[in-house]
């Protein structure tokens, strides 16, 4: 009896665990949380990324926000990951997008220098 139980709060507990949200990832890195800017150039991209995804997984027009969010409540940091890679090398990158975000120079200095520690 004691192990089923002890068994059960495990597959519970696992269950519960927290999946990283977009947040986690721009709150790991100084650089990206206290700019607001990045922040929510980032936000976008994640947001953007895992719609994309839900597109390709087969959502239609009146289920595409809710299996997005699904998707970003799952993955949101590997999204956000992606989108600041995004930033760093099309927003930031010899393109020129990063008026598009909004974003100055030492913005894009910030997202590139986070964008090479990471990997």
């Amino acid at each position: 009896m004691k192990r089923t139980v002890f068994i059960i709060s495990l597959v519970c507990l696992s269950f519960t665990s927290h999946a990283k949200t977009v947040a986690d990832f721009i709150n790991a890195w100084p650089e990206l949380a206290t700019n607001p800017t990045i922040k929510a150039a980032i936000q976008q991209g994640a947001i953007g990324n895992a719609g994309l995804d839900a597109m390709s997984n087969g959502a239609t027009s009146t289920t595409l926000g809710d299996d997005a969010q699904k998707l970003l409540a799952k993955n949101g940091y590997d999204y956000a990951q992606a989108a600041l890679r995004d930033l760093a090398t099309s927003g930031c990158g010899e393109n020129g997008l990063a008026e598009v975000y909004g974003l100055r120079e030492k913005d894009c200095q910030a997202i590139i220098k986070v964008d090479t520690q990471i990997e």
